[in-house]
């Protein structure tokens, strides 16, 4: 008999795996002496030696535990198995590296300009597939039936031969910022609609709990806008700036802004970062600064005469201020963000009209409004924006409806009909010639009216993000929130809510 020392040494493994093998039952229990030290059989020295093979073979603890039990003809077999498992496994790795080295000849091709091959464009549209529902499983924790039947519909990634150079561009663009550390805004624009952007996190948005519709950007050039820090964000702006230049297909733009230094800077003063995607769009700390009428430093309602967030000299005078936008809410019983989103959307009067569909909105949710010849599917679907107000998305839907269209067709005719300027080629395209036949008259009016005026959902949803960091902050940490924008705009002289830099009236962000 050997102590565990000897038997170790000899073994030439460490006491500690003799132990471990024996807990486990890879070996037999040791004897104790009358010492009560543990001593081993010699014989067993040929066990370790088998185990320690059996390891170097890939076997792993539990199959060698099962193994050592085996007759001669069970190992035999069962050794065959592991052989045929490593076959299979380096055919995969085979395939991964042939993968990889394809991939790789793609980029190289995509960072010169060159041309794809339909099968490389097909190789690079599937590996992004795959970072997309990556992307989404880490943001759902599992991608459902209804998260994959969405992204589906995201068809407009496959719709140029070039989208692959686009979403490379704007890929460097977001990875040039986090290797800088650089604190970015929510894509805006259109791009939200995209569940593939948001699944590789180029979007805050998530388009299917605002009921997006994919399909709009399928008859598009794509456009990617994001906002980036303002005191450290013009190497970003400039980089976008190069990048953009190279794109044969899409735009790519960046725009600085103030607000989200001044958001750091409050969770500076106060020693915490917010998570505003983790507080509810409903909750009283959202809503408390609309309720009370407390609307001073929120953005989209709170405007600076100066600031690029909007063409703010152009409103009717009585409309400047808060007076107005206050007004707007005294007296109504209120509902929730999405009201808040309707009216940042709407709120431009600079004409008339605006100005009457404000108070025609203002109204609806006051005494609930039916157009009366909708069907009740479409009813359904304006009723988060009460009827009074017409997204792109609610256009494309009531086309679909009444014509039976896909909806990319059926986006394709409301671009068409976006343009009040240039009615003679909306009365000579085919598809409005149809829709004329085939819809109600009322709904095809409705159409032709509303696409005037109809607002970017995806845009406004954006935007909506930091309207409602300005929310809370007025809500938890109103006097350090109010503290910083003073700072900045003193240090820097441009405006809390201003949206590039601002020079004789110009934006110079893209130059």
């Amino acid at each position: 008999m050997l102590s565990i020392g000897t038997f170790a040494k000899t073994a030439n493994v460490s006491a500690r795996t003799i132990r471990y093998y024996e807990s486990i039952g890879l070996l037999p229990k040791s004897l104790r002496g009358e010492n009560n030290y543990r001593y081993y059989d010699q014989k067993w020295l040929e066990t370790v030696g088998h185990i320690r093979d059996l390891q170097s073979l890939g076997f792993s603890l539990d199959d060698i535990k099962l193994i050592i039990h085996f007759s001669d003809s069970e190992l035999g077999s069962h050794l065959r198995d592991k052989l045929l498992e490593l076959d299979q496994e380096s055919i995969h790795l085979d395939e991964r590296k042939k993968r990889i080295k394809n991939l790789l000849s793609v980029a190289k091709k995509i960072e010169t300009g060159a041309c794809l091959t339909e099968t490389e464009r097909n190789l690079f549209m599937e590996n992004m597939r795959e970072e997309v529902i990556k992307g989404l499983q880490s943001q759902y924790r599992t991608v459902s039936d209804s998260t994959m039947a969405y992204l589906n519909r995201d068809g407009w990634l496959h719709s140029h031969p070039q989208i692959g150079d686009f979403i490379d561009g704007v890929k460097k663009c977001v990875e040039f910022a986090r290797s800088k550390k650089l604190t970015l805004g929510t894509a805006r624009g259109s791009a939200p609609a995209s569940m593939s952007l948001f699944g590789l996190g180029f979007s805050g948005v998530d388009p299917l709990k605002y009921e997006m519709i994919p399909e709009r950007l399928s008859t598009q050039v794509p456009f990617f806008h994001i906002d980036v820090e303002y005191e450290s964000g013009q190497e970003f702006v400039d980089f976008c700036r190069e990048v953009n230049k190279t794109l044969p297909y899409g735009e790519v733009q960046a725009f600085k802004m103030p607000l989200i230094d001044i958001v750091q800077n409050t969770h500076r003063a106060v020693g915490q970062i917010i998570n505003y995607d983790s507080i509810d769009d409903d909750s009283d700390t959202v809503l408390n600064p609309f309720k009370q009428l407390d609307l001073e430093k929120i953005f989209q309602f709170d405007f600076s005469e100066d600031a690029l967030v909007m063409n703010y000299e152009k409103f009717k005078s009585e409309y400047l201020g808060l007076c107005k936008i206050t007004e707007h809410f005294n007296g109504q019983k209120f509902f929730d963000f999405r009201d808040i989103i309707n009216v940042t959307a709407i709120w431009r009067p600079h004409c008339q009209e605006i100005i009457d569909r404000i108070e025609l909105y203002k109204k609806a949710k006051l005494e609930p409004f039916s157009y009366g010849f909708l069907s009740d599917k479409i009813e359904n679907w304006l009723k988060p924006n009460y009827g009074r107000i017409i997204y792109h998305e609610d256009l494309i839907k009531i086309i679909s409806e009444y014509s039976g269209w896909e909806l990319a067709r059926s986006n394709s005719l409301r671009r068409v009909c976006m343009n009040p300027d240039k009615l003679d080629i909306r009365d000579q395209n085919a598809d409005w010639i149809e829709f004329q036949k085939i819809a109600p008259k009322p709904v095809v009016d409705l159409v032709a009216e509303e696409s005037k005026w109809a607002f970017c959902l995806p845009h406004a949803i954006s935007f909506a993000k930091f309207t409602k960091q300005t929310a809370v902050l007025k809500s938890l940490h109103k006097d350090e929130y109010f503290t910083e924008i003073a700072r900045f705009e003193q240090k820097h002289g441009f405006r809390w809510d201003d949206i590039g830099i601002r020079m004789k009236g110009v934006s110079l962000h893209q130059g």
